[in-house]
């Protein structure tokens, strides 16, 4: 999964911390961002960071145009990968507290397009990476660059290909059975999964930033999108999310991304029992635990994996005082994202930057820092 592509891929940007006053954080954060956007290989990023009490701080770094050299703002809209699944997540929710939908219910019942031949698959398995539905095909099946009417049309990508193992008995990343799973929650909700997670995430919660990546519209600041090739800097080729808005295809800022996740700090926008179930390990039928609850990534046992080497100690000396992160992180073409959600602390970090598979600025390293530096004993 591409989450392992960030742990393995990034290298650490070191900057000592230490205890901050209220007054001196922005300036310190300032200074980690700063040198994160002085490589050469990174054309800008965009951070946010807030507690229970709202947002922070949140501020862009270097361009999201290089060629106009149009400046990295708080307000330009990124393309934020994977971390979309937390969103979709989000709206499936609400549908579960309206009760239209269930999430132990066969997927079959609510899209009899999806093959009989494949082994009944719940929704639940859909959101936490069990259903056994394959992932992209790379590189062509990342970069389409087609146009997909609807929900449905896109399931002819991958409805016919063989489940990689019994449903339940085993864990394998898939963006596109998120995009099963938004046909599902058409079917049940009886309108498109633009509709419902506009009226279920993006309204409620005031995410005035946040739309779907739709190809052809003009989209007020939207970013310039870059890729790192064979050790240059270019011009991302053209893309078409239509395919997986549920799983990958949503534009936002980071402040947006943090309000929505600090939504999930206490009851209120969601229900405590939605909750509890969105960051409760899934399990397989075996048994075992898994590191995902309904959507989210849960724990620092991955990261700390990550960077399991002296010269990341103080990168697991973060992890260890932030030892229940909920996270997603994302890649998508043009950008590359990360989510971190601390509910000991209250407190939630996004980090983007509009570039793909670049090394020289480790998302997870400048979030970590970040809520170390705005973090106070």
């Amino acid at each position: 999964m591409y989450k392992t592509i960030l742990l393995i891929g990034f290298s650490a940007l070191w900057l000592p911390l230490k205890s901050l006053s209220a007054t001196t954080v922005p300036q310190e954060a300032e200074v980690l961002f700063k040198q994160a956007v002085s490589s050469d290989t990174v054309p800008g990023i965009s951070v946010a960071v807030g507690d229970i009490d709202g947002i922070q701080w949140a501020r862009g770094f270097g361009y999201s145009d290089l060629e106009s050299k149009v400046p990295m703002s708080k307000k330009t809209k990124l393309r934020i990968g994977s971390i979309s699944k937390v969103m979709t997540a989000a709206a499936l929710m609400r549908l579960v507290e309206q009760g239209v939908i269930n999430l132990d219910t066969d997927v079959r019942l609510l899209v009899p397009e999806w093959p009989e031949t494949h082994l009944p698959i719940s929704l639940r398995q859909l959101t936490n990476h069990t259903s056994g539905i394959r992932d992209y095909i790379i590189p062509h099946e990342f970069l389409s660059n087609v146009q997909y009417n609807n929900t449905l049309e896109a399931l002819n990508i991958f409805k016919d290909d063989p489940l990689l193992f019994i449903p339940g008995s085993d864990q394998s990343y898939s963006t596109y059975g998120w995009t099963l799973l938004s046909a599902a929650m058409e079917s049940a909700k009886g309108k498109t999964f633009r509709e419902i997670v506009s009226s279920e995430v993006f309204e409620p919660l005031g995410l005035k930033r946040t739309t779907f990546d739709d190809a052809a519209p003009i989209i007020p600041r939207r970013q310039g999108a870059y890729s790192f090739f064979t050790g240059e800097l270019i011009n991302s080729p053209e893309v078409n999310s239509s395919y997986k808005y549920a799983g990958g295809g949503i534009l936002s800022t980071p402040k947006d991304v943090v309000k929505f996740a600090l939504s999930h700090l206490k009851p209120g926008y969601l229900q405590d029992e939605s909750i509890q179930a969105l960051f409760t390990q899934s399990k397989l039928s075996d048994g075992t635990e898994t590191n995902i609850g309904i959507g989210w990534f849960l724990g620092s046992q991955d990261f700390l994996a990550g960077y399991d080497t002296e010269e990341f100690e103080d990168i697991r000396r973060i992890l260890r005082k932030h030892p229940n992160l909920f996270y997603h992180t994302g890649l998508s073409i043009g950008s590359t994202s990360v989510l971190m959600l601390c509910p000991d602390h209250q407190r939630a970090v996004t980090v983007i930057k509009n570039v793909d598979l670049e090394s020289s600025a480790d998302l997870i390293v400048l979030s970590l820092k970040t809520l170390e530096i705005f973090h106070r004993d």
